[in-house]
């Protein structure tokens, strides 16, 4: 994959040094801005990496990085943050009605990427630490950056997104024990291999002397 893109990007670069050569300084200017943002929107990497901050939050635990909540607490704060955030992002789009930069349709602020990257990277934060917390911001930031360089989003967009976001992300924790005694939720410690136990025991049988084995799994 990664040569892949390599490849394009590489591709694209002599495409616009061979096209600048017939062109005036001022027009080469603008040709090879519209040029950059079209390719970064062809590649919309930000629609990738924005789940990345959701996907750490969940899976971290699951390999045995220590968290604050086990895994099914962790889903319940997600659901209730993401439906916070998702709710207001986009109730704000339709009443604020702003142009995005590329004119292609009036739901610019704030950015729902960044809504979304930032509410997974707060996640984070809050239940593995600054640690593992500033690897999820930094790809919030990077989605956040994607969308305006991608010409989807002006800063402010993006800033309102993000606020949005780690607001939604602490409206998620709040929740949490009100929302699972409302249900009816009880605690659940399990949280895959972080909580996983396996034991190995060889043993004879005393009456046809063979030897066997017994397997125990704890989870």
């Amino acid at each position: 994959m990664l040569r892949r893109v390599s490849a394009v990007l590489v591709f694209l670069c002599v495409c616009l040094s061979v096209r600048a050569q017939f062109l005036p300084d001022v027009e080469v200017r603008r040709v090879v801005q519209d040029d950059i943002r079209k390719g970064a929107a062809f590649l919309d990497l930000g629609s990738v990496t924005r789940f990345v901050p959701s996907a750490m939050h969940m899976g971290l635990g699951l390999v045995g990085v220590p968290s604050k909540h086990a895994f099914v607490d962790r889903a319940i704060e997600e659901t209730i943050a993401h439906t916070v955030g998702i709710s207001a992002g986009y109730g704000l789009k339709y009443l604020v009605k702003r142009e995005r930069p590329d004119g292609s349709d009036m739901r610019s602020m704030p950015s729902g990427h960044t809504v979304f990257a930032f509410t997974g990277a707060e996640l984070t934060r809050m239940d593995y630490g600054w640690g593992w917390g500033g690897g999820a911001y930094a790809v919030a930031l990077f989605t956040g950056a994607e969308r305006i360089w991608g010409d989807k989003h002006w800063l402010t967009d993006v800033l309102a997104g993000a606020g949005i976001g780690i607001l939604s992300a602490h409206i998620g924790g709040w929740l949490l024990e009100p929302v699972k005694d409302l249900f009816g939720i009880p605690t659940i410690d399990w949280d895959g291999l972080g909580h996983t136990q396996l034991a190995f025991a060889p043993v004879i049988d005393p009456l046809s002397s063979s030897y066997l084995a017994t397997i125990a799994v704890t989870f």
